[in-house]
């Protein structure tokens, strides 16, 4: 059985603009694919983390100011409900500490 494969050539990955929207860069990842990206030297790993090291140390001491949307599943969001209702904590608030967590994790990360 043949497996069909839409990966893109680099020559014909178009990139979206320096200051495309965020539903920009969303419709572009929805079309490619970021490890075949990767692949074919259209993007690349970054391995200085010092800005996150920084930007890390100033989360601290920043207020919570800024929204980000995203959309989950509906039970995703259910069970996040629960989760929190049993740590008796806000479901953002429950959501920030996983984030925070996994952003340590991943800054730390070669």
């Amino acid at each position: 059985m043949k497996k069909n494969s839409k990966v893109k050539s680099a020559s014909k990955v178009r990139l979206p603009r320096k200051s495309a929207s965020y539903e920009e860069l969303d419709a572009f990842f929805d079309r490619n694919d970021a490890v075949a990206l990767l692949k074919q030297g259209v993007t690349e790993i970054d391995s200085d983390r010092s800005d996150l090291d920084r930007m890390l140390e100033e989360y601290w001491k920043e207020a919570n100011s800024k929204q980000l949307n995203i959309r989950i599943p509906v039970t995703a969001k259910r069970m996040i409900e629960m989760l929190a209702k049993r740590k008796t904590i806000e479901v953002s608030t429950l959501v920030r500490m996983w984030v925070i967590e996994c952003m340590r994790r991943e800054a730390t990360q070669p």
